[in-house]
């Protein structure tokens, strides 16, 4: 699952990763804090537009996720790691040399569950606002502002972490988790570009 985002990149986000975590599932739950793992820190996000995140489902004090499909040969194939990554669009094919136009939240899978999905909404608007910023849900055909986005997406926005994840307990019996295709093409097109351009020499500073 994929969502676009556009904005001035001039203007800084000024939230935290842990204050972003908190919008995005919760603080705490039944006086347990969230588990999650994440790529990046506070200044990769608020200076880069970096933030790869996930919440650890299987690792958190809440019994409903207690029974959730998982592989151990294939962790990527189970919805209890769905990871929420935000960059910008060329990043990661390009070693962080050409960044493109556009910043995008991807996530693992094709479909996602509904705590993940508004969670990644959470971000979206989070982000776009920060930077004045439209969001694209459509490959970047079409845009629209953060303020339509969340009166389209209301439905889930306004779900509270125990709705969602009951809605999410029910999704678990009939979905399958499909990876996005994303992974694969870009893991092609960055050996491609090393191929033309060569590894990145970092400085030593």
């Amino acid at each position: 699952m994929r969502l676009y985002i556009k904005g001035d990149y001039a203007k800084k986000i000024t939230f935290t990763t842990r204050e972003l975590v908190w919008k995005m599932w919760f603080k705490k739950w039944h006086d347990h804090l969230i588990t999650t793992s994440n790529v990046g820190d506070d200044e990769m996000l608020q200076d880069d537009f970096f933030f790869g995140v996930q919440f650890d489902k299987w690792r958190f004090n809440d019994k409903r996720w207690n029974h959730i499909p998982y592989d151990k040969s294939n962790p990527w194939n189970s919805f209890s790691d769905e990871n929420i990554q935000l960059e910008f669009e060329n990043d990661f094919i390009t070693d962080g040399r050409e960044r493109g136009e556009n910043l995008r939240i991807a996530t693992t899978h094709t479909d996602i569950l509904t705590v993940d999905k508004r969670a990644m909404y959470i971000m979206a608007v989070e982000v776009a606002s920060a930077i004045d910023g439209q969001i694209s849900e459509d490959d970047k055909l079409t845009w629209i502002d953060v303020e339509t986005f969340k009166e389209l997406h209301k439905d889930v926005l306004s779900l509270t972490y125990d709705q969602a994840t009951d809605i999410s307990v029910e999704e678990l019996k009939s979905m399958k988790p499909v990876e996005d295709p994303l992974w694969d093409e870009e893991e092609l097109l960055h050996e491609e570009y090393i191929k033309i351009h060569g590894e990145r020499v970092y400085d030593d500073d």
